[in-house]
């Protein structure tokens, strides 16, 4: 006759089998494997000619997302500002670095830093999910009258590091002084090699006004030449209501077989 302890050790060994039995089988083809961790990660952004520029877009080099010049007559402003947001619902975009760097007036022109910021960005929806960034204007960029602003956006986990970067490169003139204007533009082949440069117009209302000579150009690495934009404004088009601050804009794009170099924006407005 078996001892009580043998019983106890048979009927729990019974029993722990009936339960495993009992376990349904895992099936691969129905299970989800859930990771540990769930990252979510931000996108700090900010108007981007060259994102515009890759989709099929017309780029505009006047952004709104920067503001470098005074209006009217066109001039220096005090102070540069500079929009970023966070565009992710998912993720807040702390730690974002802001650079700002500025260049001479033209197209492909060496940039010169004016300095870097940090912030903190909100997911996207929420209060402080953008934020506008002020920096004095350093002399040296008031000195120069016309010029080139640029913005960047850094951030270790940027979802898309495609919409970070961003200028504001403006002249203009008012009808006021005449709807005839030309404008010389230096372009520079900042590559390391020989390049040829294509320069086009924009956007379609105001191309047929604008004349760029020449419209395309060979240039060594590092070289400049100037290029004429002449803008006529048809005396068709009548001034603007009062209260306007820009009529209209031209954007001169350059490409290097296809690829986006850079681009300036002359502003117009019709006051007379």
């Amino acid at each position: 006759m078996e001892n009580a302890a043998e019983i106890s050790r048979n009927a729990a060994s019974s029993s722990r089998w009936s339960l495993c039995s009992a376990r349904p089988k895992s099936r691969s083809s129905c299970c989800l494997k859930v990771p540990q961790q769930i990252v979510h990660d931000p996108d700090p952004a900010t108007y981007d000619q060259q994102l515009v520029f890759s989709t099929g877009g017309a780029p505009t080099f006047n952004s709104p997302d920067l503001n470098t010049v005074d209006l009217w007559p066109l001039r220096p402003i005090p102070v540069l500002t500079a929009t970023v947001r966070n565009l992710s619902s998912e993720a807040s975009a702390n730690n974002t670095r802001i650079d700002l760097s500025w260049s001479a007036w033209g197209i492909g022109m060496p940039r010169t830093a004016i300095g870097s910021t940090f912030v903190n960005l909100a997911r996207a929806g929420y209060a402080g999910a953008e934020t506008t960034l002020s920096w004095p204007t350093p002399p040296v960029v008031t000195a120069a009258g016309r010029y080139g602003i640029f913005v960047s956006i850094v951030h270790p986990y940027d979802t898309d590091p495609y919409n970070n970067n961003g200028e504001q490169t403006m002249d203009g003139f008012q009808t006021s002084t005449g709807r005839s204007k030309t404008f010389v533009v230096p372009v520079r082949n900042p590559t390391g090699s020989t390049q040829t440069i294509d320069l086009t117009t924009g956007p379609s209302q105001v191309a047929p006004w604008t004349t760029v000579v020449p419209s395309t150009l060979t240039l060594a690495a590092g070289a400049q030449q100037d290029v004429m934009v002449h803008i006529n404004v048809p005396s068709s088009v009548p001034p603007s209501p009062s209260g306007t601050l820009v009529s209209a804009g031209v954007d001169v794009l350059a490409t290097i077989g296809g690829v986006y170099l850079g681009g300036i924006n002359i502003a117009i407005l019709f006051d007379a």
